[in-house]
């Protein structure tokens, strides 16, 4: 597929889509910044649920292949229907730093969360992370690594790149590994040079380098007719959590593809991350 089309089929997943419960109006409070006098993409979008005093919250990281997309209209807004608080972030583009900026980016944002509860009321230790694509990979990396100060409770990954170690070895194996007009491209901008080249930082990138029994409790969403991201990129993070001896549950979609966002897939992922916060209804 020639890269500039997949840009406009990627963008065109991005849509958001339906979710449990009728929405009552947010509190909604634009453009904060999580990193003092940071990046102009250093910023999040909070929305407050009629009550947030003791809220859990569920961060949203955008998909885009780390070089597109926005933290605007996020697909899992009415959430606070259900009494979540929703922070919807932006994040350096590969175009704009090379990995590791982006997990920096996410570790900030968290921190902020963590940091600002008192503020808005909610309650910062119970923090579940959602990520499609891109942001997938995003939100699993900082679940698997749970560094001090950005841990999170939950992460919810709905088809995002798990293994750079297996995408970069088929791309050298199938000869395709500089090809401009593939998705590698997308892997090569973001580690900042020919993915032959760069093999260390991909396992650096890679959430399965960094699984252990510590790792926050993990729900991955993987279509089986992905085209974009093998679902196998699902598989080799499940397997590797289950090995360390972490919680973590694989949905398999038999019918779908890398839009894997969608009203049935955030109900299941809701009702799974109220188990892992311990939320009541």
């Amino acid at each position: 597929m020639p890269f500039r089309l997949f840009l406009t089929a990627l963008a065109a997943l991005m849509s958001p889509v339906g979710s449990p419960g009728a929405e009552s109006p947010p509190t909604l409070k634009k453009d904060v910044p999580y990193v003092e006098n940071g990046h102009a993409r250093q910023k999040l979008d909070l929305r407050l649920p009629a009550d947030p005093k003791g809220a859990p919250v569920v961060l949203w990281i955008h998909g885009g292949g780390w070089l597109a997309g926005s933290k605007e209209n996020p697909p899992i807004a009415a959430l606070t229907a259900q009494g979540y608080v929703v922070a919807s972030m932006n994040y350096r583009f590969s175009t704009q730093a090379p990995f590791p900026a982006q997990l920096e980016d996410a570790r900030a944002a968290v921190k902020w969360l963590r940091t600002h509860q008192a503020d808005y009321g909610y309650d910062g230790k119970r923090i579940a992370a959602w990520g499609h694509s891109a942001g997938g990979t995003m939100v699993s990396l900082i679940g698997a690594r749970q560094d001090q100060g950005s841990e999170v409770q939950a992460v919810v990954n709905f088809s995002g790149p798990t293994d750079f170690g297996a995408i970069i070895k088929d791309a050298i194996d199938g000869g395709y590994d500089e090809r401009l007009d593939t998705p590698i491209n997308m892997v090569a901008l973001l580690l900042g040079g020919p993915v032959k080249k760069k093999l260390p930082l991909g396992l650096e990138a890679s959430p399965v380098t960094h699984v252990t029994a510590q790792s926050a409790p993990s729900l991955l969403v993987f279509g089986a007719k992905d085209t974009l991201v093998a679902p196998v990129q699902g598989t080799n993070l499940f397997t590797a959590m289950k090995k360390a001896g972490a919680t973590v549950e694989l949905l398999a979609l038999p019918n779908a593809g890398h839009n894997s966002v969608n009203k049935e897939t955030v109900e299941r992922a809701l009702v799974w991350t109220d188990r892992a916060l311990g939320v009541k209804r």
